[in-house]
């Protein structure tokens, strides 16, 4: 072979060597931002969009840990348990302080 067919031959390889290169980092970077919880957080978003009848966004309820009342959000108390965090009504706010739990 000759000198100019092997310098192309070679150049042929290292061009045939980067794209690949470039096509497996593509590959891994896609993959890595593949969230496995997307899907998920879309449809929990979805969810809290979600209307009434009459069109107006569904106000979001939560549950007190202890009664299991549904009440608004803003209304709870939220207490560190015992491994957990605990969302106390007003009601059930006294059954929380006598159990020593600190306010969050």
């Amino acid at each position: 072979m000759t000198f100019d067919k092997m310098t192309s031959l070679s150049l042929c390889i290292v061009v045939l060597i980067v794209i690949t290169g470039i096509i497996l980092v593509v590959m891994k970077r896609q993959r890595k931002n593949q969230n496995p919880f997307a899907v998920h957080a879309k449809n929990s978003s979805r969810k809290q969009r979600q209307t009434d009848s009459s069109g107006k966004p569904s106000s979001q309820q939560q549950s007190c840990s202890y009664c299991k009342r549904k009440v608004n959000p803003k209304e709870l108390a939220f207490y560190s348990g015992h491994e957990k965090v605990v969302g106390v009504c007003k009601t059930c706010r006294p059954i929380a302080e006598r159990q020593s739990l600190l306010r969050l």
